[in-house]
């Protein structure tokens, strides 16, 4: 029922038991109480409330973890920022052994592998040199290349070995530095020497670590 045929009946039903004031005790009393059961119903018409509706919280996407930077990869040692020079010798008659050192002078890390190239040097002028890869007898040096990871602020070193004995008449000129020259071609360090090696021959361990003779 609408709202203003409600108020409608409500009043009617209001007339209605007014006119019937005469009536007997008892059908009084039921109409009264028939019209207190219809009168508690016409009160304001009862609007039922909206329901709120419940936004649906999106929870935000997860956001996938940054991938970690690739490690740059370690270069060989420039001859730019490597320094040279001889270490200590363990040598016997006409057998002269000498680590050669090389130290990491740059601002970053490098590596060592293979076998220096060496040329015998009197000043500026190269001498006749015939580098020769291994130990010359020496067990306890090893002729397997070993890939050596050098600080900044590190060394390495190899083995150096000649003869001061010269056969027949071979000549032993008297080198005043030794050039080394780093894997990759890069241009050679010089280490302040006095070798004069006869026949211009010379022995060359690979790279090792330590920087002590053997």
């Amino acid at each position: 029922m609408s709202g203003e045929g409600e108020l409608w009946w409500c009043e009617d039903r209001r007339h209605r038991l007014h006119a019937q004031g005469g009536a007997a005790v008892l059908g009084k009393a039921v109409l009264l109480a028939a019209g207190v059961l219809a009168l508690a119903g016409c009160g304001s018409p009862v609007v039922p409330k909206p329901t709120p509706s419940t936004a649906s919280s999106s929870s935000p996407s997860s956001q996938p973890s940054p991938s970690p930077s690739p490690t740059p990869p370690i270069l060989p040692c420039p001859a730019a920022t490597t320094d040279a020079r001889m270490g200590n010798s363990n040598s016997a008659a006409g057998h002269l052994v000498y680590a050669v050192v090389l130290t990491n002078t740059g601002l970053q890390t490098c590596t060592l592998d293979g076998y220096p190239t060496l040329t015998l040097m009197m000043g500026v002028d190269p001498l006749p040199t015939t580098q020769m890869n291994g130990n010359d007898g020496i067990t306890s040096v090893s002729t397997t290349p070993t890939l050596l990871t050098i600080p900044v602020g590190g060394s390495a070193s190899f083995v150096l070995q000649y003869s001061d004995v010269p056969t027949g008449s071979e000549a032993c000129n008297t080198a005043t530095y030794l050039q080394v020259q780093l894997p990759g071609g890069s241009v050679g360090s010089l280490a302040s020497a006095e070798i004069q090696a006869c026949g211009g021959v010379i022995y060359a361990s690979p790279f090792r670590s330590g920087t002590s003779p053997p």
